[in-house]
């Protein structure tokens, strides 16, 4: 009705012509009667106005009052953080547009347009959800420690910020698309805590999703009790629900089938608890897989004693002692990122034997002797300390910065190079003579590298500059190529021979996690700022050394820089003679844990 008395009253000046209005009272009427109608619309759009200004004020003091108190590298140090910024730019800074004027010359709106080639995607935060619950296995982190913002409760410094709903409902998502139901159960109840305490509208879509996911879990991990409670709750604000209807129907014929509600003790063997004042049991807490039975795996073909066997059940027995022997190999990659391993008398005995010194068997290293110190009997592991100064780690860095890609791996099978799940950093190759390389510091330290280890580099790979970002790892793998590697690529050794030895060189130290360890041997050392650790890869009549599997634990707090120097033996024959003795060297004790096999 409103709108059509305007339609008139516009009418009605119009059809006056554009002559005066002052000297009709009818005229000046109307003009009143449309300033009225103005003001309703200008009163609308100031109010659409303060919900927009609201909504901009709302995110710009919480993702500043996150920040507020620290520098920009400390921030980006805690894992929630790190996923938070990722996240925000997915899901928070891509929908501000909407409630940005498009004012074509505003710093904002020309900022967000001249990034957008630079910003994360999805792929992006997927990744980091992965690993997040990386780091929530190997170092047997909560749900309700991440959500909270601290990745260890014994270790309070390490606030970060908290996960907010949207983040927590993407964490449990990609649980429920992995089928990890525990964990997706233990996000899914930091999810509903979080739309509880924040009085989250039953009729959002948030807070659909999150019960909806939250429910499901619950009943695959069989709480069919707090599924069909949770169930009723969804059903009291969409009671038409049809999928959520057959849920309830089905969770109580369950329950009806167990007697799970009336004899809920005899069941469970514990008294039926409270979902929000008790954590539920085994939520969040990572239960390593049962033990698995490591058998002797025989010389002959597997079911050469059993001639009835298929070439399936054969080759499934294959299969099935060489995932034996992973899941023992990777409990001990979890065990040693977590802690050092307990060491028998034996080993302690020959520990006390290690010592240090100073090297200095080159002109230069006179000058400067070489810090050097044994840190592990067998293999042999060496730390040299202040391999480099502050000033060229920086440089180093700042050189790689621009070059760092993906890091790869070699495929065995097809030959090729490409990225995988259990080696997630990017790398940069650094070569003598690079053209930014002003104080030849590549050189400078290429140079010290041959004065610590004694050995040539003529034939050495170039340096390899690592950055290891959110949740970064290498799972255990060897550096050089075993007698295996060699043979499935036609006997046919690398160019410049073999891998005999690694250094590698720590720029800086990790607030939390990083640490290198060698799974068979039960070594475990932290990075440390400036210092290089160096192994021997090959034994000395030049067969690898099965001891040097190692593996770079996943970063849980701060970043983590390293540089890699791969030593071939071709040109060794001076520096490092042949030693026909294949056992020459110490057999090293065994570990109550079992690390060592010999």
């Amino acid at each position: 009705m409103a709108k059509c008395t305007i339609i008139i009253i516009l009418f009605s000046i119009i059809s006056l012509g554009y002559g005066e209005i002052y000297s009709s009272f009818m005229n000046v009427q109307n003009l009143n009667y449309l300033e009225d109608h103005l003001l309703d619309l200008l009163k609308d759009y100031i109010a659409k106005e303060k919900e927009r200004i609201g909504y901009l004020e709302n995110f710009y003091n919480y993702v500043y009052g996150s920040k507020v108190d620290l520098t920009p590298d400390t921030y980006i140090s805690y894992p929630t953080n790190q996923f938070n910024v990722i996240h925000r730019f997915v899901s928070d800074w891509n929908n501000l547009e909407s409630y940005t004027k498009e004012i074509f010359d505003d710093p904002l709106f020309k900022a967000m347009h001249s990034y957008e080639s630079l910003l994360p995607n999805d792929d992006d935060v997927a990744g980091a959800v992965k690993a997040l619950h990386r780091l929530q296995d190997i170092y047997k982190i909560t749900a309700e420690h991440f959500a909270a913002g601290w990745p260890l409760e014994r270790e309070r410094q390490l606030q970060g910020q908290p996960l907010d709903v949207k983040s927590l409902l993407r964490l449990t998502k990609t649980a429920y698309e992995e089928e990890d139901w525990r964990k997706c159960a233990a996000w899914g109840r930091q999810a509903y805590l979080n739309i509880l305490k924040n009085n989250e509208s039953p009729l959002s879509s948030t807070w659909f999703d999150v019960l909806d996911y939250f429910t499901f879990c619950l009943y695959k991990i069989d709480e069919l009790s707090y599924a069909k409670e949770l169930t009723e709750l969804i059903l009291e604000y969409y009671p038409e629900h049809e999928r959520i209807g057959g849920n309830l129907r089905y969770f109580k014929k369950e329950l009806a089938a167990a007697d799970h509600d009336s004899d809920y003790d005899a069941i469970y063997g514990r008294e039926k608890r409270s979902l929000f004042s008790e954590p539920l049991p085994f939520l969040g807490e990572i239960r390593e897989k049962e033990n698995v039975n490591i058998t002797y795996v025989p010389k002959i073909r597997p079911g050469a004693d059993k001639p009835n066997m298929t070439e399936d059940e054969i080759e499934y027995l294959i299969e099935d002692k060489e995932y034996n022997f992973w899941a023992k190999r990777m409990r001990k990659y979890r065990s040693l990122c977590k802690e050092s391993a307990p060491l028998t008398p034996e080993m302690e005995a020959q520990k006390d034997r290690l010592i240090c010194y100073y090297k200095g068997n080159t002109p230069r290293s006179l000058i400067k002797p070489i810090k050097v110190e044994e840190a592990w009997p067998s293999p042999k592991i060496l730390i040299f300390h202040d391999m480099v100064s502050d000033d060229e780690a920086k440089q180093i860095m700042d050189l790689a910065k621009p070059l760092l890609n993906r890091a790869t791996v070699h495929n065995k099978l097809t030959g090729k190079l490409e990225n995988a799940d259990y080696r997630v950093s990017k790398t940069a190759w650094l070569d003598v003579g690079l053209y930014n390389d002003r104080e030849d510091v590549v050189r400078r330290v290429n140079r010290r590298m041959e004065d610590a280890t004694e050995l040539s580099l003529e034939l050495a790979e170039l340096q390899q500059v690592n950055n290891y970002g959110m949740g970064g790892h290498y799972e255990p793998h060897y550096d050089m190529k075993t007698l295996n590697d060699i043979e499935n690529q036609g006997g046919h050794p690398p160019v410049g021979g073999n891998r005999v030895a690694t250094i590698l060189i720590y720029f800086g130290e990790t607030v939390a996690g990083g640490a290198t360890i060698f799974t068979d041997s039960g070594a475990r050392l932290s990075p440390e700022k400036n210092a290089a650790v160096f192994w021997y890869n090959l034994l000395p009549n030049g067969d690898p050394d099965l001891l040097t599997r190692h593996a770079g634990c996943p970063v849980l707090a701060g970043t983590k820089w390293v540089m890699n120097k791969w030593i071939h033996v071709n040109d060794q024959v001076f520096t490092r003679p042949c030693d026909v003795d294949r056992y020459r060297r110490e057999k090293p004790a065994k570990l109550y844990n079992g690390h060592y096999t010999q």
